[in-house]
């Protein structure tokens, strides 16, 4: 009995850690009620049918748009336990990707997978076209993003934690399009 419970408490603090990390590096951001899914070509349409004075406004787009249809390919990842990783390469290298990719197989050993979907709401607070360097804020909300065993179907009950904070993603301009390098998430505080 003890070796079940420990096995047990085990599995919980990984399915935990799991969760984090998937939160941490995959983080859908979302501090709204705004529509339940949002694509990058819904970011773009509304972004760019308002007539701007900012003259980064159409690489503050791009950012967006890549932004966006990265946490899509996270979502989907999360869901299916498929790497997608020439889907996620349109919209993440580095950092962002390899952490991305490394939830997916955490989740996958551990049979979880992720239901339902986190809120997000990103923001485009920086942009230097000339150092080819962007930043994304974000408030992820992993309220209804549940994680559950593949095979029955049972939520996992974790641990006590934020499942509402802000993060902060690092993206470069590679040629002609906008890449996340690195996603930040502080758990120590809400948004």
């Amino acid at each position: 009995m003890a070796s079940t419970t420990a096995h047990r408490t085990h599995v919980l603090r990984l399915a935990g850690a799991v969760l984090m990390c998937t939160v941490a590096a995959g983080a859908l951001a979302g501090c709204g009620s705004d529509t339940p899914k949002k694509t990058a070509s819904s970011s773009s349409a509304t972004a760019s049918s308002t007539p701007s004075n900012d003259p980064d406004q159409a690489a503050k787009d791009k950012v967006l748009a890549s932004y966006t249809n990265m946490r899509e390919v996270q979502i989907k990842m999360a869901a299916d336990g498929d790497l997608h990783t020439e889907e996620l390469a349109k919209y993440a290298r580095g950092d962002a990707a390899t952490d991305l990719k490394k939830s997916v197989l955490r989740n996958e050993s551990m049979g979880i997978k992720f239901t339902g979907r986190p809120e997000m709401k990103p923001q485009v607070t920086a942009v230097d076209t000339k150092g080819k360097t962007a930043t994304v804020t974000d408030c992820f909300d992993a309220t209804n993003w549940k994680p559950v065993y593949k095979d029955s179907g049972k939520e996992l009950k974790l641990a006590e934690q934020r499942l509402k904070y802000p993060v902060t993603s690092q993206a470069t301009l590679e040629g002609d399009t906008w890449l996340v390098t690195k996603i930040t998430a502080d758990r120590t505080k809400g948004c």
